[in-house]
């Protein structure tokens, strides 16, 4: 009653007792241990000595002592697994807290060097850059880096003892000569023969091709009628009429002729303003002209002579000097036109004899620099003809017939191979049933075997029978027996020899079906075969077409990393070999190489040849500067303008260039494509060219070592020795031939009047016989 009443604990039951047993085993092994129990099982302790329902659950009450008194685990992570980053933070963290770095125990040294003091803002990580973005190919090319291996561009080749600026005239003249060959009814010709013709200097031996190629050039300007057919030529020709003559004196009438009119002098003006007006006048002398072209000119009517074709002993020479004196009035064409009038022209030479054995003589001895600039005049002028621009408007239509044509064969090619696939799936269905049946053993027809079922052997007419002899009567008996036996067996065994046979018939009859079906299954997908070939030939041959009749402007295989450009003449506008019909056809090849020209002063300007402060920081990038890095890349062999061209002739050198172009680049990558799609092609003829150029050259060292046989005079002599040594002579105009009868350096036959044709018959009629009276003759 007075006692102080004690608290009820919780008697908990049999399991849990040795749950408190196996608990109070493991604390006493952690104390043992030395370690801090855990806290599960601290919180599991918790629960199985809490107090009564009535204060709380154990749940609630382990909770309320997990977030008041106990503090959390903290789970360590070794330093080895950390990052970079991680560990470096760690240990500035540990050093802070005066610790190891390792993270075990004070500092070995003192407090001193425990870390910095309380307050000290640990420095943040160095935040590590942005890795470089990945370059996405192509780039600009000249913004990969250098090769330093040194490898270089291979050397490139230049046309012997002709200068490099005449060269891309050259190019320009012959590439628009063969791809217009319909329109100035030309032959094709080689490059070689072209530049063999330019180069040909003899007073009394002709060259077909050079003088056809200026008169083909001279026809297209004007018509048989007269007509002016350029454009250019024409208004300056008006401009020139319209000129008043400066040679007509003036009449007494007018007082202010002789006197040059001052516009620019006011009414009233003093005398200082009048001197300086004077002086200002005498100040601009008049140009000077370097030839004597109008002098030459005097009293011949070009015009006149183009329409009738008047074109022999001079007369073309004649017409290209008054053409080119008409384009020297224009500013753009004075500085080149001016430079062949003054040789053709000279102010030295007087022109009153005969002008034209002049100027004929004088052609003769020009160089290929003048040559090749008056046929590059006059040849811009032939291409702004009607004649010429009906030529391209016609090859666009056909470059469009082609096209549907093409369309179309393409159409059949695909629905003859999708046949040919259906045909190639049903032969494969019945190519195994056609395979040789194996070997198998034939009885002889004449043999009369019958088959025992039981014993499953066989026995001939009765022979080797097992039945015994009995008596007489039952011996007959089992013999008609036997014999109505055996006949009923011959003939089920006959019937099933000729259904097995009627089988075997039908069989082969079926195998014979099947195997003509198999042969014409096969012999249709080899005329299907024949027939895609065919397809493709004719898709080839459209191709070609199409390529042939690209007339309008010459196409470029591309660009390397300096902005030189690359040209295959032969890729557009013309075939391959030249016209199968040209009379230089065996040859077997047109150019044969690969050109290439320097860059344009634009492209110079903006890529190569950089201002300064660029230049540095391409050689802060690079260590060299663009020009440094094209000497290193190209060699020796650079072009420096577009004015300077060199070429490669040979397959290895066409693959050393592929090989040093870098397909990283934007330019060099299109190149590369270009040169890998026509590298067949265009391999297959710089291999025509060098065959033709050794077999001409052991042809020359036979005509020179060969003794001369028989007696020629020296001139037949002198054309022999140049017609062996120069392989211009070769070239004649067959398709002039074949359609005029005549060339165009030869004037045309003139139609005599009724006069003189009348006159003529009478000339070529017979005389009538006279008799000895001096009487004609009758017919008796």
């Amino acid at each position: 009653s007075g006692r102080m009443m004690m608290p009820m604990r919780h008697q908990p039951d049999r399991s849990q007792q040795q749950q408190l047993q196996t608990s109070h085993h493991s604390q006493q092994h952690v104390q043992y241990s030395g370690r801090f129990p855990s806290q599960q099982n601290i919180l599991h302790l918790i629960s199985l000595v809490a107090p009564s329902p009535h204060v709380g659950s154990p749940g609630a009450y382990a909770e309320q002592l997990q977030q008041t008194h106990l503090p959390k685990p903290r789970q360590r992570r070794s330093i080895k697994n950390m990052t970079p980053e991680e560990q470096h933070q760690f240990r500035l963290e540990q050093q802070a807290r005066g610790r190891q770095p390792n993270g075990h125990g004070p500092h070995p040294h003192g407090p001193q060097h425990a870390g910095p003091p309380p307050g000290y803002m640990l420095p943040s990580m160095p935040v590590r850059p942005p890795p470089p973005p990945v370059i996405k190919y192509p780039i600009e090319d000249t913004d990969i880096s250098p090769k330093n291996n040194g490898v270089v561009r291979p050397p490139l080749k230049a046309l012997p003892e002709i200068d490099s600026s005449a060269v891309g005239a050259l190019l320009e003249v012959w590439n628009t000569l063969n791809v217009q060959a319909e329109v100035y009814v030309l032959d094709s010709f080689t490059f070689d023969d072209f530049v063999a013709a330019m180069r040909f200097q003899h007073a009394d031996i002709k060259c077909e091709l050079l003088e056809e190629m200026f008169c083909a050039v001279l026809k297209q300007l004007v018509t048989a009628q007269g007509t002016i057919e350029a454009e250019l030529l024409r208004s300056l020709v008006l401009n020139e009429d319209d000129t008043p003559d400066e040679s007509t004196e003036a009449t007494p009438n007018e007082s202010k002729a002789s006197t040059p009119a001052v516009d620019d002098v006011p009414a009233r003006s003093t005398r200082s303003r009048l001197s300086q007006v004077e002086n200002a006048q005498q100040a601009t002398p008049e140009p000077l002209i370097p030839h004597k072209a109008k002098e030459v000119l005097q009293g011949f009517d070009w015009k006149s002579a183009l329409a009738h074709r008047e074109v022999e002993d001079g007369g073309w020479q004649m017409i290209l000097v008054a053409v080119l004196y008409q384009l020297s009035r224009l500013p753009s064409q004075s500085e080149s036109c001016d430079r062949v009038l003054a040789f053709l022209a000279p102010l030295d030479v007087s022109p009153a004899d005969d002008p034209k054995e002049l100027v004929r003589s004088r052609f003769v001895q020009m160089d290929v620099r003048l040559r090749t600039a008056a046929l590059q005049a006059i040849t811009l002028l032939s291409v702004t003809t009607k004649t010429l621009k009906k030529f391209l408007e016609q090859c666009s239509e056909d470059q469009t017939d082609v096209r549907k044509k093409k369309l179309e064969l393409q159409r059949e090619r695909k629905t003859a191979i999708e046949d040919l696939t259906n045909k190639e799936r049903e032969r494969s269905a019945l190519a195994p049933i056609t395979l040789p049946p194996s070997p198998t053993v034939e009885i002889p027809a004449d043999a009369d075997t019958v088959m025992d079922t039981t014993e499953g052997s066989i026995a001939t007419n009765g022979a080797g029978s097992s039945e015994p002899e009995e008596d007489a009567p039952t011996a007959n008996r089992s013999l008609r027996r036997s014999n109505n036996d055996r006949k009923r067996k011959r003939d089920e065994e006959t019937a099933r020899r000729n259904a097995e046979e009627q089988k075997r018939k039908q069989a082969a009859a079926l195998e014979e079906k099947k195997k003509k079906q198999y042969a014409a299954l096969v012999r249709d997908c080899e005329l299907l075969k024949e027939r895609i070939m065919d397809l493709e030939a004719r898709i080839a041959d459209c191709d070609d077409d199409l390529r042939e009749a690209d007339v309008q402007r010459t196409k470029l295989l591309g660009k390397d990393r300096f902005c030189n450009r690359y040209y295959w003449f032969e890729r557009n506008g013309q075939p391959f070999g030249g016209l199968p019909s040209s009379s230089t056809s065996t040859r077997g090849y047109a150019n044969g190489r690969i050109w290439v020209q320097g860059p344009d002063d634009l492209e110079r300007e903006g890529f190569i040849d950089l201002p300064k402060d660029l230049q540095a920081v391409y050689r802060a990038h690079w260590g060299m500067t663009v020009p440094e890095r094209r000497q290193q890349e190209e060699g020796l062999t650079t072009l420096k303008t577009a004015h300077e061209w060199g070429f490669y002739e040979t397959p290895d050198e066409l693959d050393s260039l592929i090989g040093w172009l870098d397909d990283r680049g934007e330019r060099e990558k299109k190149l590369r494509r270009e040169f890998f799609e026509w590298r067949e092609k265009i391999t297959t003829y710089m291999r025509a060219y060098k065959a033709y150029n050794d077999n001409e050259a052991a042809r020359r060292l036979e005509a020179e070592e060969e003794p001369k046989k028989g007696i020629a005079t020296r001139r037949q002599t002198q054309e022999s020795e140049i017609t062996a040594k120069e392989r211009c002579m070769d070239w004649r105009n067959t398709m002039v031939m074949d359609e005029q009868k005549r060339l165009h350096s030869v004037n045309p036959v003139k139609k005599p009047t009724r006069k003189e044709a009348a006159a003529a018959a009478k000339a070529a009629a017979p005389s009538a016989m006279i008799g000895r009276s001096g009487k004609p003759l009758t017919r008796q």
